[in-house]
């Protein structure tokens, strides 16, 4: 008011644009830049009125929408329509009761909301201790794993050092060990001839139940036994006509010294026949097929070579197995490590309050689809990479009001989903509303304790 005392027959616009007769303020003509000279009057679009609102609280309005034939609810005194066309009643009083008990009920809730935020700091801040702790207790043992897979790689070299060793010192005339493989060669011979005999009674056996069988009903341990006998057959039949025939000779050769190294017979790791493949098939299938027919004296059995024959001592082999398990055991804590570190780099609010979510899931139910937040940065739902996007520095409450989700999946013809999530101080996490301002760019508003301080504003 002080602004517009008369000081002389002319007064000066605020912002300096004109200088006007003092008649000419609230004149229903607007002529100064900024409105200044019709304060009461809508004569001037862009400027402001004041309405006292004694009893309540006072605000501004549009010059526009003074004496306009609406009682404007800003001013619950009525003041904006002073030139008696519209009487608008004084409604302050009541206006100022329904405020005073809403802002009742909202300081309750931010009383709860701030509660509940200490609980989540001191929360966050023991799991920021936990993982401290566990980090460095996964150091101490990542340290500890790393001598035990030099120990184990050191005493496995020993190991294979002495193997080579030996078989090189071995004496050239070891008669007694190739008598034994001599032997163990025979035994074999009579295994395999055994296989032979299975095989043939199996195949015997399959043959007539594919050409027996009921073709109109088709029971699926029959239909997958045809099956493989049918892929097997041909095969089998090369590999019989190609098989060789040679018979070990039963006698020992005397002469053995004699042989030279090179033509020794050396035992080398056996590759799977189509005889114990087929029986591997056979025993998937297992008897059901033979007891179809009431064949159970002829059920199939795997055949096993002996691990001894075939395998690496077991002194070697129980050596690279622990230096195996130990390199795997680092892997693991290394892993371990990673993840802990992860965490522990994640930005959670300036005291830690949104570690407490970390991994919580909220839904809300548009109708037409199921939205979700997650407070863990990394939400499948709503895309990776999601980072504060609130006030400029992270020192500032407000930074930690609004998350942006990126590189979601992407929209058929469109692009990935992304979703700006707002944040307000509520006593419970719940999701208000979700929009879609653009394709696939959604908008999110979502109550939290976690932003619930003297600050943040409801």
């Amino acid at each position: 008011a002080h602004l517009y005392e008369a000081k002389g027959p002319d007064w000066t616009c605020l912002d300096g644009s004109a200088t006007i007769p003092y008649e000419a303020i609230n004149d229903d003509f607007c002529d100064c830049t900024d409105g200044s000279d019709e304060p009461g009057t809508s004569a001037c679009p862009n400027s402001k009125f004041y309405c006292r609102n004694v009893g309540h609280i006072s605000s501004f309005i549009s010059s526009s929408r003074v004496n306009d034939g609406v009682c404007e609810p800003e001013c619950c005194d009525g003041s904006d329509e002073y030139d008696g066309k519209i009487k608008c009643p004084n409604t302050c009083k009541e206006t100022n009761a329904e405020y005073t008990k809403k802002l009742k009920e909202l300081e309750k809730l931010r009383t709860q909301g701030i509660r509940i935020r200490k609980e989540y700091i001191e929360k966050g801040r023991k799991i920021k201790t936990k993982n401290a702790a566990e980090l460095n207790r996964l150091e101490i043992e990542l340290r500890a794993a790393k001598i035990r897979v030099k120990e184990r790689e050191v005493a496995l070299k020993k190991i294979e050092d002495s193997k080579t060793d030996t078989e090189q010192s071995a004496p050239k005339g070891n008669r007694e060990r190739m008598k034994k493989l001599h032997e163990r060669i025979i035994a074999l011979k009579g295994d395999i001839n055994k296989l032979h005999e299975q095989i043939d009674t199996l195949l015997s056996i399959l043959k007539d139940m594919k050409n027996n069988h009921n073709q109109n009903y088709h029971d699926m341990a029959v239909k997958t036994a045809i099956k493989a006998y049918d892929e097997f057959l041909e095969e089998y039949n090369k590999d019989m006509e190609t098989e060789d025939g040679d018979e070990v000779e039963e006698n020992y050769e005397d002469n053995y010294d004699d042989i030279p190294d090179k033509e020794k017979p050396q035992i080398e790791e056996p590759i799977p026949s189509y005889q114990e493949r087929f029986l591997e098939i056979l025993w998937e299938i297992k008897d059901g097929v033979l007891e179809l027919f009431g064949l159970q004296d002829h059920k199939s059995k795997r055949y096993h070579s002996s691990s001894s024959s075939r395998d690496t001592p077991k002194e070697l082999s129980d050596a690279r197995d622990a230096f195996e398990e130990a390199e795997q055991e680092q892997k693991d804590i290394e892993n371990h490590i990673d993840e802990v570190k992860s965490k522990l780099s994640q930005d959670y609010g300036l005291e830690y309050e949104f570690a407490a979510l970390d991994n919580e899931c909220f839904s809300y139910d548009s109708g037409d689809a199921t939205q979700k937040s997650n407070k863990d940065h990394s939400s499948t739902d709503l895309g990776n990479f999601a980072k504060w996007i609130g006030a400029e520095s992270s020192n500032d409450p407000r930074y930690y009001t609004r998350m942006l989700y990126e590189d979601g999946a992407r929209c058929w013809n469109g692009p990935a989903r992304s979703v700006k999530l707002y944040l307000e101080c509520g006593a419970d996490n719940q999701i208000l509303s979700v929009s879609e301002p653009e394709k696939c760019e959604y908008h999110m508003r979502m109550i939290s304790p976690a932003v619930s301080d003297d600050i943040h504003n409801f």
